[in-house]
C-alpha cells in the first residue's frame, strides 16, 4: 500500500490566459475555494472493476469517512461533486453539520446523481435548475445522465454577523500566512445587494468509449442550459465536473476551441449513420424474433405491450405533425436557450439491451471510458431506434457550441505548471499484500501494450491537461475540468460584478505514489480532486 502523497498548491503559470491577472492589493479574505470530484458511487464499486484494492479499501463504512474528511479537510467554499449516492444518508447530514447549503439531483433510473455544496455563511441560493440530457433533443442511448445548475448570492453583512464556525477551514499550508483576529481566510463582509454573483453548475457526461457523439450532444444541451439561466440571472460562471471526455474526444476540443484532427467530426457523422442503421437492423430482427415468439406461443402480437413491438409503426406515429400529416423528419423545436434548432425531443423507441443481460461485467474493457461509472445494469445505456433525420447533426452540434463563450479550463495549464515544479516521486515500493494476483497480471499485460490509446504514457494531444484525473485499474486519463468562460465578447457572456481570478491549483499526484490503480486506503475514489483558488472581488 502506498504513502499519500503531499498535494501542493501551485501558482498558475499565466493567469492572463483567464481574461486578466489578479489585482493588485487584492487581500487573501477575497480567497475562495472551488472542489469538482466524482466520489465514486458505492454502487458502483465492484471487485472485478477494481481487482487489486484491499477488501477495506472497497468497504463503504471505511470510504464514507475517508472521502468526508477529504473533503472536509480541504474546506472548499463551493464543491461540484458526482457520482454521490446516500445522500440523505450520509452527505447531506454532514456537509449540513459542517456549515454548508447544497442541492442534490439523480435521474429516478440511476442510484447516483450530483450534487453542489456552499458554504452558508458565504452564499445563498437565489435559484436551482436541472438538466436530464435524455429528455433533450434526440439520444442515441438512454443514458440517465444529468447536470445541476444554482445560482449563489454573497450572503449579506448582517447574515454574516453570526458566522459559521468552520468557515475557518484553510489548507495547511495557508496556516501561518492568515493573521487575521476575528474570523477566518474565508470572510468577506460586505452589502450583497450590489455584488453580483455565481451560476455554479456540474454534470456528469455519458462514459461510453462508443459515446463521442452523445457526450458531444450533451456537451450542447449543457451549454445551451447554462447560457440561457446564466442570462436570467446575469452572473458569473463557474463549472466543474466529470465531463468523460479525454482532452482528445470531440466535447473537449469544441468546449475549449482546440485544435482537432480535421477528420473527428467526419467520423462521427460516419458512425452517427452506421449506428442508425445497424440499429434500426437490429430492432426489426427483434421484432421479428418477437413475432416469431408470439406465434410459437400462440400469442397474436397485436396483443403485446412490449416495448420494441411494430417497430416502425411507433416510428411513423411519432413523427407524425400537429396537423395529422406524416412526416419524414419530426418538425423542428427551436432551443429558447441560444436559437439553436434541434429535433423534435425523443421520438424512437428503446431497443432491449442484450449486450447489458449478457455481459454484466461491461466496462471491464481496457480500452473503456471511466470504467467503473459504467454501472451498466438491465435497460441502462439502452440504445435508442429512431430515424437519421431525428438525430442532431455532430457538426451542428458543433455550432450551437460555438454560439456560445469559450471554456476555459483551470487545469490546462497543468503541464507548464509542472514543468517549474518538479513533482515529488514516490520511494521504492514494498510488495503489497492482498488483492489479485490473477488481476495483477492482467494488469502487467495492459502495461506492455504499447498501441492502447488510453495508456497513461500517451500525452498527445492533451492540451496541456493533466496526464490524469481518473486512475482505475482499467483505466488511466484526464476525464474531469474546472471551467472558466471566456470573456471576450459581451454579446455572448457579460458576467456580474463578482469577478474570480485564479491563482492557485491543487498538484494531481505523481502516478508512483498511487500504484496500478484507485480507489485504495489513502484515496477513496478512482478519480482524484481538483480544488483551484480563486481571488475573488465583489
Amino acid at each position: 500500500m502506498s504513502t499519500q502523497p503531499r498535494r501542493r498548491m501551485l501558482p498558475l503559470a499565466a493567469p492572463e490566459m483567464f481574461g486578466t491577472v489578479i489585482p493588485e492589493g487584492m487581500k487573501k479574505n477575497s480567497r475562495l475555494l472551488f472542489m469538482s470530484y466524482n466520489i465514486l458511487a458505492q454502487a458502483l464499486v465492484r471487485r472485478d472493476m477494481f481487482p487489486l484494492a484491499s477488501k477495506k479499501a472497497l468497504q463503504w463504512k471505511f470510504r464514507r469517512q475517508n472521502l468526508l474528511q477529504e473533503m472536509l479537510n480541504y474546506g472548499p467554499d463551493i464543491a461540484c461533486l458526482q457520482e454521490v449516492d446516500f445522500w440523505d444518508e450520509t452527505y447531506l447530514p454532514a456537509f449540513s453539520k459542517a456549515g454548508y447549503d447544497a442541492v442534490h439531483y439523480r435521474n429516478a433510473k440511476k442510484k447516483h446523481g450530483c450534487a453542489i455544496i456552499w458554504r452558508r455563511s458565504r452564499f445563498e441560493k437565489v435559484e436551482q435548475r436541472t438538466i436530464e440530457y435524455d429528455d433533450c433533443g434526440q439520444p442515441t442511448f438512454l443514458t440517465g445522465n444529468i447536470g445541476i445548475m444554482v445560482g449563489l448570492k454573497p450572503v449579506s453583512s448582517k447574515a454574516a454577523e453570526n458566522p459559521d464556525p468552520n468557515a475557518d477551514m484553510v489548507l495547511p499550508e495557508d496556516r501561518e500566512e492568515i493573521t487575521q483576529k476575528n474570523g477566518g481566510p474565508h470572510d468577506n463582509q460586505q452589502d450583497s445587494s450590489d455584488q453580483g454573483g455565481l451560476v455554479v453548475a456540474t454534470t456528469h457526461l455519458f462514459w461510453r468509449p462508443d459515446g463521442s457523439y452523445e457526450r458531444l450532444r450533451q456537451a450542447s444541451i449543457f451549454m445551451d442550459k447554462l447560457m440561457e439561466f446564466q442570462k436570467s440571472l446575469n452572473y458569473t460562471v463557474l463549472i466543474g465536473g466529470d465531463f468523460n471526455t479525454t482532452p482528445r474526444d470531440a466535447a473537449y476540443r469544441v468546449m475549449t476551441r482546440n485544435d482537432m484532427p480535421h477528420d473527428q467530426i467526419p467520423n462521427l457523422e460516419k458512425w452517427l449513420k452506421s449506428e442508425v442503421s445497424r440499429l434500426n437492423e437490429a430492432g426489426k430482427e427483434q421484432q421479428q424474433e418477437q413475432q416469431q415468439q408470439q406465434s410459437q406461443n400462440g400469442t397474436s402480437a397485436s396483443q403485446s405491450d412490449d416495448g420494441v413491438q411494430q417497430v416502425q409503426e411507433k416510428l411513423e406515429s411519432s413523427l407524425k405533425l400537429d396537423g395529422g400529416v406524416s412526416s419524414d423528419i419530426a418538425p423542428p423545436v427551436r432551443n429558447p436557450g441560444a436559437g439553436v434548432l434541434y429535433p423534435a425531443p425523443p421520438t424512437g423507441i428503446v431497443l432491449i439491451n442484450r449486450s447489458n443481460e449478457e455481459k454484466p461485467k461491461e466496462g471491464g474493457n481496457a480500452n473503456g471510458t471511466a470504467a467503473a461509472g459504467s454501472g451498466a445494469s438491465k435497460g441502462e445505456d439502452a440504445p435508442v431506434v429512431a430515424p437519421l433525420e431525428a438525430f442532431t447533426s455532430p457538426q451542428d452540434l458543433v455550432k450551437a457550441i460555438h454560439a456560445h463563450p469559450r471554456c476555459l479550463s483551470i487545469y490546462s495549464q497543468y503541464e507548464e505548471i509542472m514543468g517549474q515544479n518538479p513533482q515529488e516521486l514516490a520511494p521504492p515500493a514494498k510488495e503489497e499484500k492482498g488483492g489479485d494476483k490473477e488481476g495483477q497480471e492482467e494488469v502487467d499485460k495492459e502495461e506492455k501494450v504499447d498501441d492502447d490509446p488510453y495508456r497513461i504514457k500517451r500525452l498527445d494531444f492533451c492540451h496541456g491537461e493533466p496526464k490524469f484525473t481518473n486512475y482505475a485499474t482499467w483505466f488511466k486519463d484526464t476525464l474531469d475540468y474546472v471551467y472558466l468562460l471566456e470573456e471576450s465578447d459581451p454579446a455572448l457572456y457579460t458576467p456580474s460584478s463578482l469577478r474570480l481570478y485564479p491563482r492557485r491549483l491543487l498538484e494531481i499526484p505523481d502516478h508512483s505514489w498511487l500504484g496500478n490503480g484507485l480507489p485504495d486506503e489513502h484515496f477513496s475514489s478512482d478519480h482524484l480532486c481538483l480544488l483551484v483558488e480563486f481571488y475573488i472581488r465583489t
